[in-house]
């Protein structure tokens, strides 16, 4: 049995239906979380490629080493420019920390880890379509990497459904009604996944972050939280203490804003 893509939505917005703060969702609130879905689904991408890691241990060079990765992003400016966790697609961004744990292991021998090599980055829009894309910019100590679509091709031609940070709520309200949306693993084709959310905390220093009630989703990295009138609090990172991660929270959207046109802009 087929389902149409309205179906999909639907039931994508009910799971998981046992869950007691779905359950009580009223249909007012449905009724926003569908609308935000339906405005801004096509800015929540998939991130996708390889990255090869090299490895020296004392003096000798180990076999390098490929990983896959395929995870989420959101679209933050009409010309594609994304947003996405450091920490999922780049393993050098933990290294430093753990080195010290390598080295113990290593047999007195020092670890060292080349350079990040990334190949056949895409990004995966909600028509299922591939555009070759490039690193922009990366932020260890905020789990934040902005990509780009590689020049040329589809798309030079073409202006993308875009989040813009710069229209976020002016406050948070602590135990507040949100809405995190996402998008499934290929396993599930990509549907788009919009679930109620809830502030439960919100940290002041060294930088402001907000606690959300949506953390133990994988698919949430890289992907926006709303209020009810489509505005977007931030994106779901990792929270990265001494260099590692140690849970999900939101990165309010001013703050990724800023960072973005001061990374970004031509120097």
């Amino acid at each position: 049995m087929k389902c149409s893509a309205s179906s999909l939505l639907v039931l994508a917005f009910l799971v998981p239906i046992v869950s007691p703060r779905v359950a009580a969702i009223s249909e007012e609130e449905a009724i926003a979380g569908r609308l935000i879905a339906r405005k801004y689904g096509d800015a929540v991408v998939g991130v996708k490629g390889t990255v090869l890691m090299r490895m020296k241990v004392g003096d000798r060079v180990m076999p390098p080493n490929e990983q896959k990765f395929d995870g989420n992003g959101t679209m933050i400016t009409p010309s594609g420019l994304t947003v996405t966790s450091l920490n999922g697609i780049d393993p050098e961004s933990t290294f430093d920390a753990m080195r010290a744990r390598f080295n113990a292991s290593s047999g007195g021998q020092s670890v060292e880890l080349g350079k990040a090599e990334f190949k056949d980055l895409r990004l995966q829009l909600a028509d299922g379509t591939e555009i070759p894309a490039k690193m922009a910019w990366k932020d260890a100590e905020r789990d934040l990497v902005f990509l780009a679509p590689a020049d040329g091709g589809v798309a030079d031609k073409r202006t993308f459904t875009f989040i813009n940070l710069n229209e976020a709520p002016e406050s948070v309200s602590i135990l507040g009604n949100y809405y995190q949306l996402s998008r499934a693993g290929e396993a599930l084709q990509r549907a788009i996944l919009v679930r109620p959310s809830t502030v439960t905390g919100v940290i002041e220093r060294p930088r402001r972050l907000l606690i959300v009630s949506t953390d133990v989703y994988p698919d949430a990295i890289g992907c926006p939280v709303f209020d009810r009138h489509g505005r977007a609090l931030g994106i779901c990172l990792r929270y990265v203490e001494n260099n590692l991660p140690k849970g999900t929270v939101v990165l309010p959207a001013a703050e990724i804003a800023a960072v973005a046109v001061n990374s970004l802009a031509p120097q």
